[in-house]
């Protein structure tokens, strides 16, 4: 008898060996979907604060620097490039006026808009970055841009702008000691 016990313990034992191996698979099944669902909530929050910024620039920008004539010429979300706006920016990366990475830097920046200032034939093209969370990488990449654009269009003028929901005290000091704007947003409730 204690020999038979002991060989139905084993079985025992082996099917809940199995059964844990068959949970451990489930729970690293789902320990991905859950990191894939928070890169997708990641992704959906930074969609939505450039769908805002889009939303805002125009009073943003007429009510800070009493700008008018606000065009978005380029924006990453929903993605999107006035056509005129990215031939001369190509034009002027097959010219060598700007690099490659300048090119690419114009690219991928998350909003560019052209402005006027009242009774003033000159346009100024006016830059962002935006971020949840700002930081000295988001005001490199904006100056990055800025510099970018006033090579391909020197007649202009360029602002640069960094927007999103909190920045420290040390990056914002960093950011208006190179003239870039920031402005930010109180997050949704």
């Amino acid at each position: 008898r204690f020999a038979a016990s002991q060989a139905t313990l084993r079985e025992e034992m082996a099917q809940l060996a199995a059964s844990h191996a068959k949970l451990a698979d489930t729970v690293a099944v789902l320990t991905g979907e859950v990191a894939v669902l928070k890169d997708d909530v990641s992704v959906l929050k930074g969609d939505h604060l450039e769908m805002q910024l889009q939303k805002k620039v125009h009073a943003m920008l007429g009510q800070r620097k009493r700008l008018r004539r606000i065009r978005i010429v380029s924006a990453t979300f929903p993605a999107g490039m006035n056509l005129q706006f990215a031939d001369a920016i190509d034009d002027a990366a097959d010219a060598d006026t700007i690099t490659e990475d300048q090119r690419v830097r114009i690219m991928a920046t998350d909003l560019i808009a052209t402005a006027r200032r009242q009774r003033s034939p000159q346009t100024i093209y006016v830059s962002f970055e935006a971020a949840h969370s700002l930081d000295e990488d988001d005001v490199r990449r904006v100056l990055e841009t800025g510099g970018a654009l006033a090579r391909v269009f020197p007649e202009a003028e360029v602002m640069s702008f960094v927007y999103g929901q909190a920045i420290s005290a040390r990056d914002m000091s960093q950011a208006k000691a190179q003239g870039v704007e920031v402005v930010l947003e109180r997050s949704p409730r």
